[in-house]
């Protein structure tokens, strides 16, 4: 029993460790403005990430969401999905949650065809089918004030088809902070009718 609980503790204090280290390549790599030594801390992340997956863990939003946005924010769109595919392969229970970061990516290179095109995926009612990647590429959007974009898909999706409360309120929040207070009330209404709200609460 002993065994078993300081195993476990040594194991949390590893996971502590990754993080720490992997904190310390990202803050590094974004301070510096050469090119080569910023490549090499992502390199270090890399295989940082490689010794988590051989030690048996699992590799959570808490070590890849930072990393991924530096990759974003730097414009590396390879490496971008070399370590999505990456974490992908590791812990196949991410992958909606990765759209989130896949949009943050199109918006942040300004690729405005994929953006166009994963928009027409939120919109398309498939039921429950992927119903949390169409929810996390809406996250992105509203997040990042896409404003033309959110106009666009307002007009025609089904917001009481997201489960989320989380999701809900970032899109709350976003509709506020685009001076769009119409379709706010104008959801707030669809979701009193449904008894969405009553059944979420």
């Amino acid at each position: 029993m002993h065994g078993m609980v300081f195993g476990k503790l040594g194991r949390e204090t590893g996971l502590k460790e990754f993080n720490a280290l992997m904190k310390k390549h990202i803050e590094q790599c974004r301070e510096t403005d050469d090119e080569s030594v910023a490549m090499k801390h992502i390199s270090a992340a890399l295989q940082l990430l490689k010794s988590m997956k051989e030690q048996g863990f699992l590799i959570g939003e808490e070590t890849y969401g930072p990393f991924l946005i530096l990759l974003i924010d730097k414009g590396l769109v390879e490496e971008f999905y070399f370590f999505t595919d990456f974490i992908k392969d590791t812990n196949p229970s991410k992958n909606a949650r990765l759209g989130y970061y896949d949009m943050l990516l199109y918006i942040g290179i300004n690729d405005e065809e994929k953006i166009q095109e994963l928009c027409n995926y939120i919109c398309i009612d498939d039921g429950d089918n992927n119903i949390s990647l169409r929810e996390n590429y809406l996250l992105a959007l509203c997040e990042s004030d896409q404003k033309n974009y959110l106009l666009q898909l307002l007009e025609t999706m089904d917001i009481t088809k997201f489960s989320s409360l989380d999701h809900l309120a970032s899109i709350f929040k976003s509709l506020g902070r685009l001076s769009l207070e119409s379709f706010a009330k104008k959801f707030l209404l669809v979701l009193k009718s449904g008894g969405y709200l009553n059944s979420h609460l």
